[in-house]
C-alpha cells in the first residue's frame, strides 16, 4: 500500500468539524506515521489529547475490528480490516492494488518521491506518498493547501499539484472554486476578475503537466499530472525531488512524457 501521509492535529472549528471526528481521524493518521503496537499514553503524548479521550477511541476502533489489543502488553495496533476497507474504496477509484503498484513504479523509476493529492472542496489534500531519494517528514511538513491563491499579481493555483487539479475542471468549476474561497474566507476579498487564473489553468491543462522549480524560497522541485480515477474527484500524481533537473526543457519534457505513459499504462 502507499504511505498515507499523516495529517495535523485539525482546528476543531475549522470548516464546521466535529471536535471528536476531529480527535478520531489524529489517531487513525498516527497509526498510519508509526511501526508496529503503540500504548494509550503514547498517543495521547504524541497527540497532545487526554489520556481517557484516546483510550476510549482505541477500545471503540478495537471493538469494531479496526485494531488489535494485546491484553498482556496492553498495546493496540492496526488490523487488517483498516487494509481490507481501503482497498474496497480504491477500487471505486482506480482498480484494485494499481495505484500503489503505480506509485512504485514512479518512485522506482525516478528515485523521486512520489505523492498522490485529491482535491476536497477548495483545498488540496495529500492522500498517498511513495517515499524516494527526498525524504519528508510528515509530522512538521504540512501539504494540506487552498488550491487557489491570489497575491499582487493576481489569482493562480496555490501549487503545482494544484494546477493539475484545477485543469480537470471547467472554466465555470475554477471560478467556482476561487470565489467559494473568498467567501469562507481563506482568500483575499475584493480581488480582481479572475482571468489570469482562467489563463494559467488553461496553459497547465494544454501541457498536460505542471511544474514547480527550485528557488531561493523552493527547496526542491516537482512535476504533477492528472491521475484519471472512476471517481469524481479531481486527483493529481506526481514526483518530488532535489534533482530532477527541471531547468533543463529537454529532460522536462522526456520526463514529463515518460509519467504520462506509466500512469495511461496503469489507468487502461
Amino acid at each position: 500500500m502507499a504511505k498515507v501521509v499523516p495529517g495535523r492535529s485539525r482546528n476543531p472549528s475549522e470548516r464546521g468539524t466535529v471536535k471528536s471526528c476531529d480527535r478520531t481521524i489524529d489517531v487513525l493518521e498516527y497509526f498510519a506515521s508509526v511501526q508496529g503496537p503503540v500504548r494509550t499514553s503514547e498517543v495521547s503524548g504524541a497527540l497532545g489529547l487526554p489520556n481517557s479521550s484516546i483510550d476510549d477511541i482505541l477500545r471503540t476502533f478495537a471493538a469494531r475490528g479496526y485494531l488489535t489489543f494485546n491484553r498482556l502488553s496492553k498495546t493496540y495496533q492496526p488490523s487488517y480490516k483498516i487494509v481490507g476497507t481501503a482497498r474496497a474504496i480504491e477500487r471505486s477509484y482506480f482498480g484494485d492494488g494499481r495505484t500503489a503498484a503505480l506509485m512504485r513504479e514512479l518512485r522506482d523509476e525516478t528515485g523521486a518521491t512520489v505523492y498522490m493529492t485529491a482535491q476536497n472542496d477548495c483545498w488540496l489534500e495529500t492522500v498517498g506518498a511513495v517515499e524516494g531519494s527526498w525524504h519528508f517528514d510528515g509530522a512538521t511538513i504540512d501539504y494540506r493547501r487552498t488550491l487557489v491563491h491570489y497575491d499582487d499579481g493576481g489569482w493562480r493555483p496555490a501549487t503545482n499539484f494544484a494546477g493539475i487539479l484545477l485543469a480537470s475542471q471547467s472554466n465555470v468549476d475554477v471560478m467556482d472554486v476561487a470565489g467559494r474561497s473568498q467567501k469562507i474566507g481563506i482568500a483575499a476579498r475584493g480581488a480582481p476578475t479572475m482571468g489570469k487564473l482562467i489563463e494559467r489553468v488553461g496553459r497547465i491543462r494544454a501541457q498536460g503537466y505542471a511544474l514547480c522549480r527550485r528557488n531561493d524560497t523552493v527547496a526542491v522541485e516537482s512535476i504533477a499530472c492528472p491521475l484519471p480515477s472512476g471517481s469524481n474527484v479531481p486527483v493529481a500524481i506526481g514526483l518530488i525531488g532535489h534533482d530532477l533537473n527541471l531547468r533543463d526543457e529537454a529532460r522536462t519534457r522526456r520526463l514529463a512524457m515518460g509519467l504520462r505513459q506509466t500512469i495511461a499504462r496503469y489507468c487502461n
